[in-house]
């Protein structure tokens, strides 16, 4: 997809999200709404501003409230609990005009985690509909893979497939949300893609360097752009592509600078294109993912696994160390092997900690995928 194509997509997606909720929150606001505990409620007495309160709902599901004592809210609708509070405030209030309204939503929330503006916890109304849940964390993030959102309920993953409900209107995708629901919606460019699909590898001094899954031949300017530009420090007259056991320099300085197009060479599966630092780094390995400090990191005949690790600065706290994929080129082919570092900190004397070769990729995965 083209680079300008793709931002245009995401704001499509993010406006047609917002359009598309505006239907469903009128119709989530159609029922009674039951109330639940840590919810915040306004009480209204007509004519008593003495006992107009903001309570809260406690975890026994109760409130407590002047003249009436401790009266059970959670588990009511709002027009249940405003006859109820009526009635006991009758032996006091000569006919006590009641109103109740729900402040805050507290008792229903949801996680959105992944591609989306805002990750974090929601509070939501039982039954909202999950785009409009998606509206609360701001809509979608650049990068997102609609396909492969999905829902975790429980001990149940439940697949949505955003892009078919926005792009097609197929409703069934359009979930109605339970609270403690997780809602994930994955980066459709992950660092450990385990789908067996075509990639290619863009390493070195890129914005953000990784693995990318492709659909199709992409040219290396687009390719550039799918990973957020070149990064301060790189030499991009120096770029190279290596293909099976062929390298071939890509100047992409003149491609850039001068418009010269014999330097957009078309990506195919497999293949790896290198823009490395202001320094030659044929002999660099690559670390990439949930590490502190991501980039290539020189004299790999010098590096261990857990040696590298550390120049990278260690794990983040969202690192899977334990599904690290080794990314080594032998011949004309690239293999993929799965180190777990956990066990090499763990129990070296049973797990080495291996040699690591030139051109080597440590990819550290997140542990939210």
């Amino acid at each position: 997809m083209k680079p300008f194509i793709r931002c245009l997509t995401h704001k499509m997606v993010t406006v047609a999200i917002m359009l598309a909720v505006a239907s469903s929150v009128s119709a989530a606001s159609d029922g009674d709404y039951v109330i639940g505990i840590d919810d915040v409620l306004q009480v209204t007495v007509w004519g008593n501003k003495d006992l107009d309160l903001v309570v809260a709902v406690r975890p026994d599901g109760k409130i407590s409230f002047p003249l009436t004592g401790e009266v059970k809210a959670a588990g009511l609708t709002v027009p249940q609990l405003t006859e109820i509070l009526t009635e006991k405030l009758a032996a006091s209030v000569k006919n006590p005009n009641v109103s109740v309204m729900v402040k805050e939503i507290k008792s229903y929330r949801v996680y959105l985690v992944g591609r989306v503006a805002k990750p974090g916890v929601h509070p939501i109304q039982a039954g909202t509909p999950l785009l409009q849940a998606l509206t609360f964390a701001g809509g979608v993030a650049p990068g997102a893979d609609l396909s492969a959102a999905y829902v975790i309920r429980g001990n149940e993953k439940i697949a949505v497939d955003l892009r078919k409900l926005i792009q097609e209107g197929d409703l069934k995708h359009n979930l109605p949300l339970k609270t403690g629901d997780t809602i994930v919606v994955p980066e459709s460019v992950t660092a450990n893609n385990e789908s067996g699909g075509p990639e290619i590898y863009l390493l070195g001094k890129f914005a953000k360097p990784g693995v990318y899954p492709i659909k199709q031949e992409m040219p290396v300017l687009h390719a550039l752009f799918l990973a957020g530009g070149m990064a301060p420090g790189g030499d991009p007259k120096k770029a190279f592509l290596v293909r099976g056991s062929t390298r071939t320099p890509v100047d992409i300085d003149s491609l850039i600078q001068e418009g010269d197009l014999s330097q957009n060479l078309m990506l195919k599966a497999g293949d790896t294109l290198t823009i490395p630092e202001g320094l030659e780094i044929q002999n660099a390995v690559f670390v990439m993912g949930e590490v502190k400090k991501p980039g290539s990191y020189p004299r790999a005949e010098a590096l261990t696994v857990l040696k590298v690790m550390a120049l990278a600065g260690g794990f983040t706290d969202f690192a899977a160390p334990n599904r690290t994929t080794l990314i080594r080129q032998e011949g004309s082919k690239k293999v993929e092997k799965r180190v777990n570092i956990k066990d090499i900190l763990s129990d070296p004397a049973s797990n080495e900690d291996f040699q690591l070769k030139a051109g080597d990729v440590l990819v550290v995965p997140s542990k939210l995928f």
